[in-house]
Formats: structure tokens, C-alpha cells, sequence
């Protein structure tokens, strides 16, 4: 391929995957209560002045996911209010996180109020940059007069929070060290070996909501001058599709991968992988059982069609654990009612009891 057929278009044509439409489609079970934790903490300074056209963004993000973000908002009109709030990666025209957020709130004049945006727990990698971007409008009005709307810039200078001038890309001009900002994401059970989901990390079940497969790839190109990175992993879980999911390289609206795990258990003692790619640039996909030790990888070399993998034999993880060695680490093998599972350890270490 030319390097005048790569851009704007990398790497290959843009097309439907059209083997989605053989991936299974399983109910999941009901939501239990969700648990968050506090990732980011910058204090209100009580009092909304500032002009919600300037952009807010947070560097080192210490967190696997986003969740609530809260901000403070005041007008000079009393009135209700609609308050969207778009985050992305890397910067103001980065890859979406999740999707944009609305509140629709009543505020009073000169008084400031504290919303609440929940964007889902979508996932991030620790260490991200994560840019927002403030819109609003005054729907209603109590006097017939309609204001402006103003955000709290923040109390204290914050370590890695930063207010810019505007929300031009990549980072804009900053104006403040800080801003008012409360950020949450879902508590991860320390204890759950399963996979972690990011924007890097795609989460596959086995059974439903266990994330037992962890899948990773990366991408190099000799095209375009050289390209390289992480691939970005898009989950379908929210459509119902647990046992697959896509990857893409240079644009969230053009999949490059598609990638699944079935359990083949009951056929021929494996689980089977099969992975979909239409680009010709070079990739490594690696596919891990956090269950047992259990790895498997694929590549692809650069400047070269991608084959379709059909692979029946690729992870031995249908038999029960014979030492702690089948084990994924932190888990050992014990016995349990029938045969041997990979288990969390009790603390201290030692097999737990089993009724």
C-alpha cells in the first residue's frame, strides 16, 4: 500500500466486520451495588466565577476507570439549566472516554451548585492524561432574564490538575494550576484476579461477568514514515457480546481486529481463539487466562494481509490445576468439592475451606 492510500486512512479499508454477527449473545447477570473510590480530590473554592468555556484537564490519572466527576456551577440567573461534559484521552480532540454526560439542574443566581456526571466506570489506563470539555444552556428562566453559566476554578493549586484558556487541541495555554473537581471510578476488588479492563485492555468472559481472558495487542508500520502503539481495545459488552471484542489502531471509528474466545471444553479439552484483522500492518495480539497460566500470542508482520485465525488448540485451561504452577499467581490450586481450582489464597496463604 502507498503511503497516499494510508492517509487519512490507516491501514486498509475501512469495513464492517461482518463476523460479529456469529458471536454469541449472552444475557449477563443483574448489576450488584457498585463501590467507588475517591482518584481525584481538588477543592471547591464555593464560589463559581469562571466562564465553562475553559477546558479542565487532569495528567497522571491514577485511576483503571472513569466514573463520577464532579463539578461546581453557578449562574447569574436563577433558572434550569442543561450542563453536558465530554471527556477524552491524551487531549481535547483525543479518543472519546465513554460518552458525553448531561445534567439538567435548577441553579439559583450567585450560588453555586455541585454536579455530578457519571460516566460508567468506562475504562482508562493508569498514568492517562484525560481532558473535559464544558457545554451548557439556560432552558428556563424564573424572572424571564437568562444568564451565563460559571465553574469553580478551585480552591488550591493541585498536583496534575490543570484549567486552560480554552479547549483548543492537543492542550491549550493553562491559566490555573487546579481546578474544583471531584473525580470517582469503580472500586476493583483488590482480591479479583480477573482481568482489569482499560482503553489498552480488552476483558473476555468465560462464564458471565467472571473477565476471565485478558487480551492485548500492539501495532508497528513502516507506512506513513513508521507508526507504532497500543492497540485500543473497544469491549462489546454493553451489547451483550461477553466472549469477543474489537481493537483499533489509528481511529476509534475504524476497528482493525476482531478477536474472541469459545469454550471448547466439551469437544476437544481447549479453549479455541479466533481473531479477524483487516489491515496489513504488523500486530502482536496476546491473549492471557487469568485463571491458569495460560498464554497464547499472534502476529501479524507489517505490510502484510492479515490471515484469519481459527485456533482450536490454543489455551489448555479446560483440565483441573495439578500444582500451583497451573496457577495464575496470586492464585493456588486447591481442592475444591470435586477437583482442583485455582483459588485466592486465605490470608496468611493456604487453600481456604471449602463446605
Amino acid at each position: 500500500m502507498s503511503p497516499k492510500h494510508l492517509l487519512p486512512l490507516l491501514p486498509a479499508a475501512r469495513c464492517v466486520l461482518t463476523t460479529l454477527a456469529v458471536l454469541a449473545i449472552l444475557g449477563g447477570k443483574p448489576l450488584s451495588a457498585q463501590a467507588y473510590v475517591s482518584v481525584v480530590s481538588c477543592p471547591f473554592f464555593g464560589v463559581a466565577e469562571t466562564d465553562i468555556f475553559h477546558g479542565v484537564y487532569l495528567t497522571h490519572y491514577p485511576g483503571n476507570n472513569l466514573s463520577k466527576v464532579t463539578l461546581g456551577y453557578s449562574s447569574d440567573e436563577s433558572g434550569l439549566f442543561s450542563i453536558s461534559l465530554t471527556a477524552r484521552r491524551g487531549s481535547y480532540a483525543g479518543p472519546l472516554i465513554g460518552s458525553a454526560q448531561t445534567a439538567t439542574v435548577n441553579l439559583t443566581a450567585h450560588s453555586e451548585t455541585l454536579v455530578t456526571f457519571d460516566f460508567g466506570g468506562a475504562p482508562v489506563t493508569p498514568g492517562d492524561t484525560i481532558t473535559f470539555t464544558q457545554h451548557g444552556s439556560q432552558l428556563t428562566s424564573t424572572n424571564g432574564q437568562f444568564g451565563s453559566l460559571f465553574f469553580d476554578l478551585g480552591r488550591t493549586a493541585c498536583t496534575d490538575v490543570f484549567t486552560t484558556q480554552t479547549t483548543t487541541p492537543p492542550l491549550d495555554l493553562v491559566v490555573n494550576d487546579g481546578a474544583g473537581i471531584g473525580v470517582e471510578e469503580v472500586e476493583v476488588a483488590a482480591a479479583a484476579p480477573a482481568c482489569v479492563a482499560s482503553d489498552t485492555v480488552l476483558c473476555i468472559d468465560d462464564q458471565p461477568g467472571d473477565q476471565r481472558f485478558q487480551v492485548t495487542a500492539s501495532f508497528q508500520t513502516s507506512q506513513a514514515g513508521g507508526v507504532s502503539g497500543s492497540a485500543q481495545a473497544i469491549p462489546l459488552a454493553q451489547l451483550g457480546v461477553v466472549h469477543g471484542g474489537l481493537f483499533w489502531f489509528f481511529g476509534a471509528d475504524n476497528p482493525e481486529m476482531l478477536f474472541k474466545v469459545v469454550n471448547g471444553c466439551g469437544i476437544n479439552d481447549r479453549y479455541w481463539a479466533f481473531l479477524s484483522a483487516a489491515t496489513d500492518v504488523g500486530f502482536t495480539l496476546t491473549v492471557n487466562d487469568t485463571v491458569m497460566a495460560r498464554s497464547q500470542t499472534y502476529s501479524n508482520a507489517d505490510l502484510t494481509a492479515a490471515l484469519p485465525v481459527q485456533d482450536t488448540s490454543a489455551l489448555a485451561s479446560c483440565d483441573p490445576c495439578a500444582t500451583n504452577a497451573d496457577c495464575r499467581a496470586p492464585l493456588i490450586c486447591c481442592f475444591e468439592v470435586v477437583r482442583n481450582t485455582c483459588v485466592q489464597p486465605v490470608p496468611g496463604g493456604g487453600c481456604p475451606h471449602f463446605p
